[in-house]
């Protein structure tokens, strides 16, 4: 059965990031995963007009798929319900996967956000899921999506923010809040000393959860 993980920006950098990011995924099941983006969307999600934009764009990409699942890479979750609502097979948002990873290791969560824009978003996601009570904080490193992914640039950034959230606010996981941060997670993982979630991964285990286990049958 396959996968469709679906950047919704245009960044062909961050599409193969998240690819990257999910090869150890790729390894161990039968499922083929497969990626891809969309190439009239913007080059990164960032603003609330840009997931406004982009989520009809992601209903009509799911609809027009043969795939057997889906995962919508992007952590503000455009069009994953619009798209749960017109199909039966599984589609999972990466902000919605990790907040449930997260929470099956600690009982509250941090999140690596990119700026101001995406805090506010995520409170009000969190909300609506009813996890706010399990949210430590939510810190922003103020930068665009290609910064944040940038291994080199943001690195030094990113682990501050998250070391701040394990050792000052009381976050026993680590949430990387973008796509395309995945490549953060490996030194992340060895330095602060708390569990540190790829969303990507997240989602995309859950994805193949699903189908392993026939909760969905596709229609």
């Amino acid at each position: 059965m396959k996968i469709l993980v679906l950047n919704p920006n245009s960044s062909a950098k961050v599409t193969e990031a998240i690819a990257a990011s999910i090869a150890p995924l790729q390894a161990v099941t039968k499922h083929m995963i497969v990626c891809d983006r969309l190439p009239d969307a913007p080059i990164g999600i960032e603003t609330d007009e840009d997931v406004a934009l982009v989520a009809p764009m992601v209903v009509d990409a799911i609809a027009a798929s043969d795939a057997d699942a889906f995962v919508v890479a992007c952590f503000s979750d455009p069009g994953v319900a619009a798209s749960r609502s017109a199909t039966n097979r599984p589609v999972v948002g990466i902000a919605e996967a990790a907040y449930y990873a997260a929470l099956q290791l600690a009982p509250r969560f941090g999140v690596v956000s990119l700026g101001a824009s995406s805090v506010a978003r995520h409170a009000a996601h969190i909300e609506r899921l009813g996890l706010t009570a399990r949210l430590a904080a939510d810190r922003a490193v103020n930068m665009s999506v290609a910064e944040a992914n940038d291994l080199n640039l943001a690195g030094t950034s990113v682990a501050r923010t998250a070391k701040l959230m394990a050792e000052t606010d009381g976050a026993g996981v680590v949430i990387l809040g973008c796509a395309g941060m995945g490549g953060h997670r490996p030194v992340l993982q060895q330095e602060l000393g708390v569990p540190v979630v790829d969303p990507v991964q997240a989602a995309v285990a859950a994805a193949i959860n699903a189908l392993d286990l026939q909760y969905f049958a596709k229609g």
